[in-house]
């Protein structure tokens, strides 16, 4: 535990002085004092904090970043074309989807996924039931989004996680 706090410690003043302008000791101090704060306020998580995932779990993080990054991208250029050239205007829509998905972090990984598309915004997520409610630039990208491949990559995940592989 004492190896850990030590560890973030040194991460963050590092973290500090990178984005700091001037390099200075009032600078420094300043950043270590943040830093050592930091630390000490979040000391007790230590315990709960998840165990280092295993080479697969990471590699299934990774192709859901890129996947992800791949919507980003294929949604910019949609939306760009739906405001500059559709002609009558868009009429945004609401939809409610359900998923498969049952933990906290899920729904949040999905919620987060769902935001940051553009043309797309979770509006809530109902924790007993996990229905989301998504408002959508336009009726097709709410129809594609009940189909988005990143759900149920989430999904196993999820999987993945609960057999701790």
């Amino acid at each position: 535990m004492r190896k850990r706090s030590i560890f973030l410690f040194v991460l963050l003043l590092i973290f500090w002085i990178l984005i700091s302008e001037e390099i200075d000791i009032l600078h420094i101090l300043v950043g270590a004092l943040a830093a050592f704060a930091t630390v000490w306020l979040w000391q007790d998580l230590g315990p709960k904090q998840p165990g280092v995932p295993s080479t697969r779990i990471f590699l299934h993080l990774i192709r859901c970043l890129i996947l992800l990054v791949w919507y980003i991208i294929e949604s910019c250029i949609s939306v760009a074309k739906t405001l500059l050239f559709s002609n009558p205007p868009p009429s945004p829509v609401f939809v409610e989807m359900e998923t498969h998905i049952k933990t906290n972090w899920g729904r949040t990984l999905l919620g987060t996924c769902i935001t940051i598309s553009p043309g797309t915004v979770t509006v809530d997520i109902n924790p007993d039931t996990g229905r989301f409610l998504v408002h959508a630039l336009t009726e097709e990208s709410a129809v594609s989004l009940l189909h988005w491949r990143i759900i149920h990559e989430i999904e196993n995940l999820e999987k993945l996680m609960q057999e701790g592989v």
